[in-house]
């Protein structure tokens, strides 16, 4: 039967951006219903690999892409997958992610990213403390590892911009990498580890733990898909599956949906869905733990450790349609690849997990007020960044909503920057 409801503000999408909103709303007082379908496993948040870095501050529009370009077109490259049939509709994000694939924008978005970054464990700890999660968030460092001496070389410029913001990492040779983390069989002849860096054991467990916060803070949780938004007098409509809500403000936190909604309304964000795969395997009983997340360069993939002996492998980028038939090849290879990496037994799930990150072509989320319409919140576009840095973008959506100074500077975020680019296409 449908219902109309009303409410101060309304958050569309459940995912740890919008629960996080939806809960930092609620602590400002505000009367707050959060839209979300309830697919728990469709959410990009459920399938991260949990890391939360402060060193996750360079997007992967990097001037790599362009020594790397005829191995992604011809889908050699582990890292990405492209599917020529969806190429057209990703044409405007295409070109403009190979215009910031230069050294002097990925400084640039480094500066920018990392106020950001900087403040998303401590967020984390403070909802995890409310949440009842503490025991799942562990500060582990994180590892990348490089097969090749010359792999590494190629990262130097990556190691230098760390350096600059101040990011602590060590470097480890052979003999280190082993040492830190005996489970890895595979020789690395380098790795960096950053050790300000956490990670979320089970992220789609903390996801559960926000919805139980958020309802015993009052606040309403409907199921049900929100596909567009009607701005009306004094506020907005937005219309689910089982009435509608109507409510001052609205926040669209709706992850990879969020350019088809915004579509709507008529901003046109060059923004991609990024899908990737992940599935879980149980170490060898006789193998030592994994103890933090290892990012495998060689492999374009990566294994994080999931408690209980697990092992969560997951794939590099395929773009492709949200809707489109799921494609096996690159966790396919991940596995395999994997297997050589780890001592693994037999794969715990069905079938693998797909999902799908907003991503937009400069690696800066949208965040901040839309210009075109009064009441109206845009928070996605983090792309990989999205379960780390969702706690501290929800209590910078509330400071906006409240008309408060956000702590972390937003202007970078601003979404004209992306609706003034030219439409190459």
């Amino acid at each position: 039967m449908a219902t109309d409801e009303t409410a101060d503000i309304v958050v569309v999408g459940g995912g740890m951006v919008g629960l996080a909103s939806a809960i930092a709303l609620k602590d400002r007082g505000l009367d707050v219903v959060l839209c979300d379908p309830g697919e728990a496993r469709a959410r990009t948040s459920y399938g991260n690999a949990g890391v939360v870095s402060r060193g996750s501050i360079l997007p992967m529009a990097s001037p790599a892409f362009w020594g790397k370009l005829p191995a992604y077109l011809r889908n050699a490259d582990r890292g990405l997958r492209l599917n020529y049939a969806h190429l057209p509709q990703v044409v405007a994000y295409g070109a403009h992610f190979m215009a910031a694939a230069r050294a002097s924008r990925w400084r640039r978005a480094a500066a920018a990213l990392l106020p950001l970054t900087s403040a998303a464990y401590p967020a984390h700890e403070r909802l995890a403390a409310r949440a009842g999660t503490t025991d799942r968030l562990q500060r582990t460092g994180w590892l990348k590892a490089y097969r090749t001496e010359a792999a590494f070389a190629s990262a130097a410029l990556e190691r230098e911009i760390l350096a600059q913001h101040g990011v602590a990492f060590e470097i480890l040779d052979t003999a280190g990498v082993r040492d830190l983390e005996p489970a890895l069989v595979r020789p690395y002849a380098r790795a960096m580890l950053l050790t300000e860096t956490g990670s979320v054991r089970e992220p789609g467990r903390l996801i559960e733990a926000c919805e139980t916060l958020f309802a015993g803070l009052g606040g309403r949780l409907l199921r049900g898909s929100v596909g567009r938004m009607t701005p009306e007098a004094g506020g907005w409509a937005v219309p689910h599956e089982s009435g509608t809500v109507r409510a001052r403000q609205v926040v669209l936190a709706a992850g990879a949906a969020s350019g088809k909604i915004a579509g709507t309304l008529g901003y046109r964000f060059a923004v991609a869905a990024e899908r990737g795969y992940h599935r879980h395997y149980a170490l060898h009983p006789d193998s030592p733990p994994l103890t933090r997340p290892v990012l495998d360069t060689g492999a374009g993939s990566i294994l994080s450790p999931m408690g209980d002996h697990r092992v969560r492998v997951l794939s590099g980028v395929e773009l492709n349609a949200r809707d489109a038939a799921p494609d096996y090849t690159q966790i396919e290879a991940a596995s395999q690849e994997a297997a050589e990496t780890l001592r693994l037994g037999g794969p715990l799930d069905n079938e693998p997990w797909l999902g799908s990150r907003p991503s937009t072509p400069d690696g800066l989320p949208v965040i901040g007020r839309a210009p075109r319409h009064e009441g109206l919140l845009f928070a996605f576009g983090h792309g990989h960044i999205g379960l780390s840095t969702g706690p501290i973008t929800g209590e910078v959506v509330a400071d906006l909503a409240t008309g408060r100074t956000p702590a972390v500077p937003v202007a970078p975020f601003a979404p004209e920057r992306l609706l003034r680019w030219p439409r190459l296409f």
